[in-house]
């Protein structure tokens, strides 16, 4: 007994002795990042940029405020700094969406002390730049209760907004169940994150009755012109052989902003199966 009791007692020991070395370990603090302020900014030289920077210790200061102030964010808590010089691409994305906490973005020209806004917003952000501009670029924590975690952060080229344009074909169908079926093309150049193309098809009748329809063309891409096609399904009614209208837009959009075209087409109902 004595030797189990001894044992106990030797156990207790290298436990509690294990306990206070992760109590130890677990007291040590992160440091103030290097570019905890913006005097301290890091210059980003090389795209893309990314790496992931523990912000627990960063602060937050009075630069940091006026900058926000035409941004809004709800706090600018352990903030970091970086420079951009603008080269030949003509916009830019910054990413901090795969931080552990919830991160934001402000990026600014100027000089410290003396910046102008030109974008900001949480997680993810674009800009369109001017070559040998130099930008102040900002990440930190929006949440007012953490002061920071493990940012990630990321820098990118990017194309501008992509260019789109449609046609809707002047000729359709008006099958036996009431459905229509219209087509067209759809033009879409440049880096997309997504397209759509959606709208809607109305029809007057005789007696006044209006017959309408919308539809969503999914699964565009973005890479040159395509053809597109689909069936509106009327909300009441039938769609009948006949002349009907169409107002239909085609959107593309990525992190820098997004263009759209639209077009009002009359389009003639044939009859289909």
């Amino acid at each position: 007994m004595r030797s189990l009791a001894r044992a106990g007692q030797v156990f207790g020991l290298v436990t509690t002795m294990a306990t206070m070395v992760v109590l130890g370990a677990g007291t040590a603090s992160a440091e103030v990042p290097s570019n905890d302020t913006i005097t301290g900014a890091t210059a980003i030289t090389t795209l893309p940029y990314e790496e992931t920077v523990d912000t627990t210790e960063a602060t937050t200061d009075a630069e940091d405020a006026a900058v926000n102030t035409n941004c809004g964010a709800p706090a600018t808590n352990g903030s970091v700094w970086y420079t951009l010089t603008a080269g030949t691409s003509p916009a830019y994305v910054v990413d901090v969406s795969k931080s552990d906490y919830t991160a934001g973005v402000i990026v600014a020209t100027g000089t410290p002390g003396n910046l102008s806004l030109v974008t900001c917003g949480p997680s993810s952000i674009g800009f369109e730049a001017t070559q040998g501009e130099t930008y102040y670029i900002m990440a930190f924590s929006d949440n007012p209760d953490v002061v920071g975690g493990q940012l990630s952060f990321t820098v990118r080229e990017s194309g501008p907004a992509p260019k789109v344009s449609m046609t809707v074909n002047d000729i359709g169908t008006a099958n036996a169940s009431g459905t229509a079926t219209i087509s067209g093309t759809y033009t879409c150049i440049g880096e997309a994150d997504f397209v759509v193309l959606q709208g809607t098809l109305q029809q007057e009748q005789p007696g006044g009755t209006q017959v309408r329809g919308s539809f969503d063309v999914p699964d565009l891409t973005c890479g040159g012109t395509a053809d597109w096609s689909t069936e509106v399904t009327p909300e009441s009614g039938k769609f009948l052989r006949g002349l009907s209208a169409t107002s239909a837009l085609t959107a593309g959009c990525n992190a820098i902003g997004c263009n759209v075209y639209d077009t009002l087409e009359v389009v003639r109902l044939r009859r289909g199966h």
